[in-house]
């Protein structure tokens, strides 16, 4: 049996051919939806890597348990492993808690003096995994934004259905905020974030920092956000894109808070994007995907933040899927997308302490 090691490497050699090569080896033609073109490289590990009986790993929930998908999700993200050329220590975090929530802290090499801590929900609808999903993404991002990343090992449904997720969350940030310099954040500074429904969990607790008066995050990060579980993703002709769809999407919303849980999809406390009054939140970067059934979720909520008079920026990367962090470390576009964002957030940081130090309107930055 081929080595993880050796299997990594071929892969990597097989991704390094052109874009030509690998969608001729994808069956041919392209992947073309809505006016843009998927990237080439997922094109290839959509079609070939990944259907291939040989790897015997996937992402999607389609046609398996709960405990297959899994499985084998797992699998994929021990296979892709972490982005070459980045400088990272990774540790478990201490189990001290509240509640005993764990994770994992990821530290770059060289760490801003003034990088505040990012606490990141990680990958999987609140269903699959835990912060090894998002282990690949995370650690690029802290090395290009020079700050320490804690994702924590919130309780996972349906075994732990909505609210659990929340719950923990708000442990595992009111941690975090005792923490932050034992936890790499050398100004003591604390900023959120989350992926999916990960990003669910940050907006959703920003918005409660503010009702109960409590200190709020220095900025939030918000990728491919899942914020109305109610109406689901919207239908769109990239609902059958790899490596989430939104099929998946459904099927991770009714084990976390479908009929079961006895949630109403509609509540704000489910759906961020149902909350009546937005105000008062921190500095907002939200990032989405072109190919991504969820973008016009993301694209609503940062106009609704702009017309808040929240500083955002929003990016969106047109050849690029939902789910694309998890192909951090292998996926030459999702590196580069994945570094544009690290930029972003820090001169989002910068622009937030101009604007403490000068008591003037805060001014939106571009949003594309």
């Amino acid at each position: 049996m081929t080595s993880p090691f050796l299997r990594l490497w071929l892969l990597r050699q097989i991704l390094s051919l052109p874009s030509a090569v690998l969608r001729f080896f994808s069956g041919g033609g392209v992947v073309y939806v809505g006016g843009r073109t998927l990237d080439a490289q997922i094109q290839f590990l959509w079609r070939t890597w990944f259907t291939s009986a040989k790897q015997n790993v996937t992402f999607s929930l389609a046609g398996k348990s709960l405990e297959t998908a899994r499985e084998e999700w797992q699998q994929a993200a021990n296979l892709l492993g972490l982005p070459r050329g980045i400088k990272v220590k990774i540790e478990p975090a201490s189990g001290d808690a509240p509640g005993g929530i764990g994770g994992i802290v990821i530290k770059p090499a060289v760490i801003a003096p003034d990088a505040p801590l990012l606490v990141f929900f990680h990958q999987g609808g609140g269903v699959i995994g835990g912060p090894d999903l998002s282990k690949a993404f995370c650690a690029l991002f802290s090395h290009e934004a020079r700050c320490p990343v804690f994702l924590p090992d919130y309780r996972l449904a349906p075994s732990h259905r909505f609210p659990a997720a929340c719950d923990d969350a708000r442990l595992a940030w009111d941690w975090a905020q005792v923490n932050a310099v034992r936890l790499g954040s050398r100004s003591g500074e604390v900023a959120i974030g989350g992926v999916t429904l990960g990003a669910n969990l940050a907006a959703r607790l920003c918005l409660d920092l503010k009702r109960d008066f409590k200190p709020l995050p220095v900025a939030q990060l918000l990728v491919t956000p899942l914020l109305d579980l109610a109406d689901g993703p919207m239908k769109t002709s990239t609902d059958g894109l790899w490596p989430i769809a939104a099929e998946d999407i459904d099927q991770m919303v009714s084990h976390y808070a479908g009929a079961g849980a006895g949630a109403d999809l509609a509540d704000p406390r489910v759906s961020p994007a149902h909350e009546k009054l937005i105000i008062g939140q921190p500095r907002t970067l939200i990032a989405a995907a072109g190919l991504d059934p969820l973008a016009p979720q993301a694209e609503a909520y940062a106009k609704r933040l702009i017309a808040a008079r929240t500083r955002v920026v929003y990016r969106r990367y047109d050849a690029l899927p939902l789910g694309f962090d998890l192909l951090a470390s292998v996926v030459v576009e999702v590196r580069s997308a994945t570094r544009d964002m690290a930029q972003n957030w820090l001169e989002l940081l910068r622009l937030s302490r101009a604007d403490d130090s000068q008591p003037e309107p805060a001014r939106n930055l571009d949003v594309a």
